[in-house]
């Protein structure tokens, strides 16, 4: 099996009707690419990543005429080696996740998500979630809304059992951080922190995570995975 063609199709997916009028807050998001990596055997994968991308003619001319076991765990981004792993598992007539590992669970919680939103907002996304069928909901925070105001919000509206994913983009001070936690363990919603502290404060990390009972994530490690590890700075990485 051998790589005839790759295409990066840049698409422009609309914003749900419920938020037609709010264009500005989720500006940036309505940009998306679709991979589609072709073989000579008719066989087509699929992969796609947030963002417009494209491929240009070298790295094009790299792929073509070469099978794509060439680019197990190779780094040509996320979009691409999705097709490419794509194309080989159907190939094989297997998962994907065969070619990278071990199967290591069986299934994958996914949480809604939004943009940050005001409280009155917010209790209709997160009504407009729990009918849908999400436990878990996403939202990033900013200095415009007041996190305590959210949560309560919620409280009014979730069902038993949802949880409040509050994302603080490293945007507060540790001394800010510390006294918001505090009170956010009061509220039963709230299920996980992201990325509460500057990444470079790992005493800081270390911290926060002795004091709360709420799982700590860290997004990406910017010291490479090691020093945060090693130092106890999240429970999810």
């Amino acid at each position: 099996m051998k790589i005839t063609d790759v295409e990066a199709i840049q698409i422009n997916p609309s914003l749900a009707a419920r938020n037609a009028d709010q264009k500005p807050r989720f500006s940036g998001i309505d940009t998306q690419t679709v991979w589609k990596v072709t073989a000579d055997n008719g066989i087509v994968g699929y992969g796609d990543n947030r963002g417009h991308s494209a491929i240009s003619d070298p790295g094009k001319a790299g792929l073509i005429g070469r099978t794509p076991f060439d680019f197990i765990n190779a780094s040509l981004g996320t979009g691409l080696m999705g097709a490419l792993y794509d194309l080989m598992g159907k190939y094989l007539e297997i998962p994907a996740y065969k070619l990278m590992g071990q199967k290591v669970r069986d299934r994958v919680p996914v949480a809604a998500w939004s943009r940050p939103a005001s409280p009155e907002d917010l209790a209709k996304e997160v009504q407009r979630a729990a009918a849908e069928g999400y436990m878990i909901f996403k939202i990033h925070t900013c200095a415009h809304y007041d996190v305590l105001e959210q949560t309560r919000a919620v409280e009014e509206v979730a069902p038993e059992g949802f949880r409040m994913h509050y994302d603080f983009n490293h945007n507060r001070t540790s001394t800010a951080v510390l006294a918001l936690v505090q009170e956010m363990e009061k509220s039963w919603v709230v299920g996980f922190l992201e990325d509460p502290l500057n990444w470079r404060d790992i005493e800081g990390w270390r911290r926060l995570r002795e004091m709360s009972h709420i799982p700590i994530l860290m997004h990406v490690p910017q010291l490479g995975g090691g020093p945060e590890i090693m130092n106890g700075c999240a429970d999810l990485y």
